[in-house]
């Protein structure tokens, strides 16, 4: 029997906050043919000849009497069900001009991010919800055998006053019992500032210290044989890759997000050419998971990444600051 190639479909959605920061959810019709009852972020099919923006005006529009003004994009989700292929493409709605209304009759709820998990959505949009969770900056720390304790101290808490919500800590340079100074030092100061901290490379200080997650390597990765399992559900594993098949691999191997490099020259590595943006973007497509982009960046290109599919930036120097 041949073997006939899907078309994809593609889909727009939008994330829209209320004054209290919730995100409206919109529940599909109990006489929808797919997924009846389901609950979905708002917007619908890119119809011929449009743009995903355009479609997306239009959908909110028709659905809700709303103009969205500002768009910004968040993630783009491949996904396959037994019935058809979507491409879903998901913009946070920074703007917009009018009154949220039940236009079509559906249901509307606005739901704090941590309740979304009360409501039963379609599965292509479980990795919108993760991307949601995730701010969009990752500091990756510096070598803290480079630093003495009070010098890492001060560097790491100006950090997290500047903004920054997750933090890997990576050593290459030290053993457990010189790292744990540190290691706590860094897991001390992201409770304070409510900030996730996850460890390079090492599941087994992830799960002695009961951090928030652990950061795998490529080789990891491709190793394939540790055991990833999450202390807790709302932990994070993050893995590092370098081209489309460690993405596609990551995904595969259920990890929560990962870090496409490098997109520009970087001092750590000068000798490895740089992937550029479009490269990047055409990478992230085809995976459904957030990416951050990694390699000489700093906060000046975090839009410019968000434009070309990041989740954000991950830095080393472009978000650590000195003290």
């Amino acid at each position: 029997m041949l073997n006939v190639k899907r078309r994809q479909i593609h889909v727009v959605a939008a994330v829209i906050r209320n004054g209290y920061g919730k995100i409206l959810l919109a529940q599909r019709s109990l006489n929808c043919p797919h997924l009846p009852g389901y609950w979905e972020f708002p917007g619908g099919k890119v119809e011929e000849g449009e743009t995903a923006l355009q479609a997306l005006v239009r959908e909110l529009q028709e659905e809700l009497a709303i103009t969205a003004t500002k768009l910004t994009p968040l993630i783009q989700v491949p996904y396959f069900y037994p019935e058809k292929d979507i491409f879903l493409d998901v913009w946070e709605v920074d703007q917009y001009i009018g009154e949220v209304k039940p236009h079509e009759g559906q249901d509307l709820v606005f739901v704090d991010v941590d309740e979304i998990d009360n409501y039963q959505l379609p599965a292509a949009d479980i990795p919108v919800v993760t991307a949601l969770r995730l701010p969009n900056t990752y500091l990756i720390t510096p070598e803290p055998a480079d630093y003495d304790m009070e010098g890492f101290e001060l560097s790491l808490r100006a950090s997290l006053q500047s903004g920054v919500r997750l933090v890997q800590l990576r050593s290459k340079k030290l053993g457990e019992q010189e790292l744990e100074p540190y290691l706590q030092c860094a897991k001390d100061i992201c409770r304070e500032f409510s900030s996730r901290l996850l460890i390079n490379g090492d599941v087994g200080l992830y799960r002695k210290y009961a951090l928030d997650g652990v950061h795998l390597t490529s080789s990891q990765l491709n190793n394939g044989k540790q055991d990833y399992k999450k202390n807790n559900k709302d932990d994070l594993i993050a893995a590092s890759c370098h081209s489309v098949a460690q993405l596609q691999n990551a995904e595969k191997s259920g990890v929560d997000f990962a870090l496409l490099s490098p997109v520009k020259h970087t001092k750590t590595h000068p000798d490895a050419t740089p992937i550029g943006w479009q490269t990047f973007a055409d990478a992230v497509k085809q995976v459904s998971l957030p990416v951050y982009a990694l390699g000489g960046l700093g906060l000046p290109d975090l839009n410019l990444a968000k434009q070309y599919g990041a989740q954000g930036i991950a830095a080393i120097r472009g978000l650590w600051r000195e003290s």
